[in-house]
């Protein structure tokens, strides 16, 4: 399944005043701002208030060197590393303001979004969490980028615990549960993934993403119907292309409802149908739904669009069961003339023939398929049997036709 987390623009996030940091025991109150290290802040944002960029960098820069580093100091200057697309300079800045004061929130926050950026996202999850738990009061999109970091880390194992938790705070927010929702898909726990969608559902039944994944849960389960009907439900929200309508098909098919799997098949596929696997399909979903007509229709077009035995096979198929045996018997004649290894379409052929009392050619049928039938096969069982029958009928007639000239 695509992520479906988005971290904010790393730009937008970085905050030029520091929000509250965390005391306490594992927590010294945060290093002490000379008056000097101050004004210099104070220039370089207002230079960043003229759009000056390169001015407010330089104004820090100079004023950086030869003098004892402050965490706000190397902060603000990976704001202006960063807005500068210098990645890895912003990074070192963000670093090293963590170095200097390892409370540091928006420090912590900021390093995390770098490393996620520069490709290491494990590393990126265990700042941003840092960064939750320093947090006061916490602050849970802290532990969602801690989270989302360990799914695009490949561990949503790990993830989890913190998903949880945020999917029990009041009013959870739709990413929160969405990444808890993946999380338990990478991890095969369909059960619980299914209640953290059904909140979804609840909460945003607008969401075709959601009725998509509901389907996708349900057919997964074997729940083809329950499958098919959340799907219709996604496509009137976000009606799909070709390939959407398709799986729509497929669904109903495997659902047992095959009028409507042809209709979403022939809506996928467009008026004028030209594929021969195509008008098999249509002709098998039709027989499979019991509609012969419509069936026989799809698979003349299939044998003329490419003449196959197994196509052949299927007109004789579908006309024998209407006991229409003439024509049976001349498709699967068609059949056997395009391949018959095995001598099925020449028993079916000798039983169309049979049912039309036209001996001779059912003979000549049966005759075929046992010679070209495996030894030991049901075919050629079948076709032993039907001859063995044919010859005593013909005995019998024989021997009435005696007795009636006698």
């Amino acid at each position: 399944m695509r992520h479906p987390i988005c971290i904010t623009a790393l730009a937008v996030m970085l905050a030029l005043a520091a929000p509250a940091v965390a005391k306490g025991p594992q927590c010294p109150s945060a290093p002490k701002m000379s008056r000097a290290i101050h004004q210099a802040l104070y220039r370089a944002q207002q230079k960043m208030a003229q759009k000056d960029l390169t001015a407010a960098a330089k104004e820090l820069a100079q004023f950086a060197q030869g003098r004892e580093g402050h965490h706000q100091l190397s902060f603000l200057q990976g704001v202006l590393a960063y807005q500068a697309e210098d990645k890895t300079t912003a990074a070192e800045h963000f670093a090293r303001a963590v170095q200097l004061y390892p409370c540091f929130v928006p420090g912590l926050r900021n390093l995390a979004l770098m490393r996620f950026e520069q490709g290491r996202p494990k590393e990126a999850a265990g700042l941003a969490y840092q960064a939750y738990q320093l947090s006061k009061p916490p602050q849970p999109a802290l532990l969602y980028e801690a989270a989302a970091f360990r799914l695009a880390a490949g561990q949503p194992a790990q993830a989890l615990p913190w998903l949880k938790t945020l999917a029990a705070l009041p009013q959870p927010k739709k990413q929160w549960l969405s990444a808890l929702l993946q999380a338990h898909l990478s991890l095969k726990q369909y059960k619980p993934a299914r209640k953290v969608l059904d909140r979804l559902l609840t909460a945003y039944p607008g969401q075709a993403r959601f009725w998509r994944l509901a389907a996708s849960l349900a057919a997964r389960r074997g729940r083809y119907a329950q499958a098919a009907a959340a799907l219709e439900v996604a496509y009137r929200l976000e009606p799909p292309g070709p390939s959407g309508w398709k799986q729509l098909g497929e669904l109903y098919s495997a659902a047992g409802v095959p009028l409507m799997a042809a209709r979403y098949y022939e809506r996928a596929w467009g008026p004028d149908i030209k594929e021969p696997k195509r008008l098999d399909r249509l002709a098998r979903v039709y027989l499979q739904g019991n509609y012969p007509d419509r069936a026989l229709k799809w698979a003349h077009r299939a044998v003329k669009a490419k003449p196959s035995a197994k196509r052949w096979a299927l007109v004789g198929r579908i006309e024998l069961a209407q006991k229409r045996y003439g024509k049976a018997y001349a498709a699967y004649e068609k059949a056997t003339k395009l391949e018959d290894k095995k001598g099925r379409h020449s028993l079916m052929a000798g039983y169309a023939a049979w049912q039309q009392e036209r001996l001779e050619q059912a003979q000549r049928s049966f005759s075929r398929a046992l010679k070209l039938a495996p030894a030991g096969s049901g075919t050629a069982r079948d076709a032993a049997r039907a001859l063995k029958n044919i010859r005593a009928l013909q005995e019998a007639v024989r021997r009435e036709r005696t007795q009636n000239s006698g």
